[in-house]
């Protein structure tokens, strides 16, 4: 037999749906408000709930001091990070005047060296010449 194309309900089961009582809900209310949850059976009742709020509220304290501390030390190697740039680039500058020619031959000059002025010329000699000993 097809039980599948069934037209009709037994009538002994109803589709009964759990109904919460506003009692229930009422007293929850008035439980929280007299302070009657705060006693030692409910208390020991909520333990577990309320230590695990303090461990979540510690928790997240801790992780702000953290990111606030990373926060600055990333803030502060920035500005470490510029001022070394701007030494860098002073310095650079420095060295590039001091590599420049007219600045080289003032600093020869007080040294007591001369600038030459001609460019060097090359001397030809035949082979064997500087191992002769003649």
């Amino acid at each position: 037999m097809n039980t599948y194309l069934k037209t009709e309900a037994p009538a002994e089961e109803e589709i009964r749906f759990p109904k919460r009582s506003r009692f229930k809900l009422s007293k929850s209310v008035q439980k929280l408000l007299n302070g009657e949850f705060l006693t030692r059976d409910g208390m020991l009742n909520h333990l577990p709930f309320i230590l695990f709020l303090a461990g979540l509220f510690i928790l997240h304290i801790s992780l702000m001091y953290y990111f606030e501390n990373t926060q600055r030390e990333m803030v502060n190697s920035k500005h470490q990070l510029n001022e070394m740039k701007s030494q860098f680039n002073t310095t650079m500058s420095v060295l590039e005047l001091q590599k420049q020619q007219s600045t080289v031959a003032k600093t020869i000059e007080q040294m007591g060296l001369e600038e030459l002025r001609n460019p060097p010329a090359f001397i030809d000699v035949e082979k064997g010449f500087l191992n002769s000993e003649d």
